[in-house]
């Protein structure tokens, strides 16, 4: 069987901006029920991830917006988190780790992936930017594109610059597309993938997968699969998504730092879709960490 080609994009597209939205922040501030009963095999930010930029169908050709600039707080510079303690070989406890994670305001440069194939069709959605940490909403500036596997147009385009307060958008597949405010109310959530390190520090010994380098820095692997009645507990909104799709639970897992802090964290799940399966894989990393950004509203000569 091959599967439509409408069919896959709007499985990738709905994916992405889900696991964008559920898992879009790289802090470990959150604390969250126990996933209990996790298996014994290992389990976005999209963060997930960066922003989720709309399809282009709900994005409007509006004038550009005239906003008033939006007052963000002084970068804080990050302080210097000692970590949890390393032995001889550096290796640490994750669980210390993540309890004495500096509460700190940070930015950190987000770069996701996500990849949705069906016999033999797939489509790949990328997304990076400039994103704050630890802070109320999730401020910063991203651009998320998709095309599909034997081209390069791509099929989606779009810039978002969250104020902190206000979100705002253009579609950057149009030459001079005009900034538009966003109404979507998910916009400026701010979600964590800590409750989902949490979850897998509590699903027992099975999901501590031990020491690993991320991005050059050593790290703790943790990683299991949980089933949608289990994320219920963590994140009611993707839980409702993943059952309205019939998706029966995802594979997820997270590296941390000692400091407590995300390195990098990736999901994988099946969406049964008009007869076939899209397999969807998201992958989401953090670097260049740094101080607190502000991320003013663009203006009509913004490029």
């Amino acid at each position: 069987m091959k599967i439509r080609r409408t069919t896959l994009t709007a499985a990738a597209t709905l994916i992405a901006l889900s696991a964008v939205a559920a898992c879009n922040d790289g802090d470990s501030a959150k604390s969250a029920p126990s996933a209990a009963g996790a298996p014994a095999t290992a389990s976005p930010t999209v963060s997930a991830s960066a922003s989720a930029a709309p399809s282009p169908s709900s994005t409007t050709e509006a004038a550009t917006p005239t906003p008033t600039p939006t007052a963000t707080p002084t970068p804080t510079p990050t302080a210097t988190a000692t970590g949890a303690p390393v032995d001889a070989t550096g290796a640490f406890d994750p669980a210390v780790a993540l309890a004495n994670a500096d509460r700190t305001p940070y930015a950190a440069t987000e770069t996701m992936k996500t990849t949705a194939s069906a016999d033999g069709q797939g489509s790949v959605i990328t997304a990076s930017g400039r994103v704050n940490f630890n802070t109320p909403t999730r401020e910063g500036r991203t651009e998320t594109k998709m095309t599909i596997t034997g081209s390069d147009e791509p099929m989606f385009w779009m810039e978002v610059v969250n104020t902190g307060s206000a979100v705002f958008m253009r579609d950057k597949s149009k030459p001079g597309g005009a900034w538009s405010p966003s109404s979507t109310a998910d916009d400026t959530r701010s979600d964590s993938i800590g409750d989902y390190v949490k979850a897998l520090l509590d699903a027992g010994p099975a999901a501590r997968k031990g020491m690993e380098q991320k991005s050059g820095v050593p790290a703790y692997h943790l990683g299991a699969r949980m089933t949608a009645a289990q994320m219920k507990a963590i994140d009611p909104q993707e839980y409702k998504k993943l059952v309205d799709k019939g998706v029966s639970g995802k594979q997820i897992d997270v590296w941390i730092d000692r400091a407590g802090r995300v390195l990098a964290h990736t999901q994988s799940m099946k969406i049964p879709k008009d007869g076939t399966t899209v397999t969807t894989v998201i992958t989401v990393t953090y670097t260049d960490f740094g101080p607190r950004e502000t991320f003013p509203a663009p203006t009509a000569a913004a490029s």
